[in-house]
């Protein structure tokens, strides 16, 4: 049996998280399996947690009781729950809530899980609850960019979700064709008129060098955005961006899906301690 614990995104104070438990059941059909859970919190500040899991008899959530597991301290929680376990391939969801803002960059639950079946233990899988120092959101954005027409309008939201406070904090937005959810880089962005709110006024942006990846470690992560700009960011506190994008002498007639995307991140010496991406889709009609 294969088994495995995976966290798709960072995790916010007070907004529930997934937690994937995958399982590659090769034996026969079970008709309960009991999944025993325990949360490290070791290494994150003092706050309650809390947990759900998802009921596969009718998709609805439910809470998972977590009670204090060790000696002094008291730095771990466990809970309980049961589900059934089909042959091939299966998903148990959880979903995990943080009761604290991190304190510093890196901060996460441990995660450790265990299947047990006629009380025999069958797999067991560790993972990370990453804390978010920062998240962006997609507040608001206009779903077609037309050949034939005016503006369409997206706005950003840069949170900084942590107790730390930034003198700067980089915001770096990337226009692309949206392929299969990857940014790529595409020569039509170059049609594509783009213009960011700059307190009353609209001002335009290079599109000519926009290119796709978002990745920290990319040699061109800086030249090749539309837009960088630095700003504080205090604890808990939140900054908005605008954008408006127009077509111009857009090539081709077919339908095309492009992306705006917005990064932010804190460059502690010379690598990026915290990063959060968010893209909004469109679509050329």
């Amino acid at each position: 049996m294969q088994f495995s614990v995976k966290t798709p995104h960072d995790f916010v104070k007070g907004r529930p998280g997934d937690v994937l438990l995958e399982v590659e059941n090769n034996g026969p059909y079970q008709k309960e399996v009991e999944i025993d859970l325990s949360f490290d919190l070791k290494q994150v500040p003092q706050g309650a947690i809390s947990a759900e899991y998802e009921d596969p008899a009718s998709d609805a959530w439910k809470d998972i009781r977590l009670s204090p597991k060790g000696g002094a301290g008291r730095t771990s929680l466990s809970g309980t729950f049961h589900a059934p376990l089909p042959k091939g391939h299966n998903i148990l969801r959880i979903r995990l809530t943080p009761g604290a803002r991190p304190t510093a960059a890196g901060q996460s639950i441990g995660i450790a899980a265990t299947l047990r079946g006629a009380k025999k233990e069958l797999a067991t899988s560790t993972g990370k609850a990453e804390l978010a120092n920062l998240d962006v959101e997609v507040e608001s954005h206009a779903e077609y960019v037309r050949r034939q027409g005016g503006w369409s309008e997206y706005s950003f939201t840069v949170n900084n979700t942590s107790e730390v406070k930034y003198p700067k904090i980089q915001a770096l937005a990337f226009l692309c064709k949206e392929v299969e959810h990857d940014c790529r880089q595409d020569q039509s962005t170059s049609a594509l008129h783009v213009q960011w709110r700059d307190g009353r006024k609209w001002k335009n942006l290079d599109t000519s060098t926009s290119t796709s990846s978002t990745e920290p470690g990319s040699s061109y992560f800086d030249d090749a955005a539309i837009f960088i700009t630095s700003m504080p960011l205090p604890a808990a506190a939140s900054q908005s961006l605008r954008f408006r994008i127009k077509a111009a002498d857009f090539p081709g007639e077919d339908e095309w899906q492009g992306g705006l995307n917005l990064v932010a991140r804190h460059k502690g010496g010379d690598s990026t301690t915290e990063f959060s991406s968010k893209t909004a889709i469109f679509r050329i009609k």
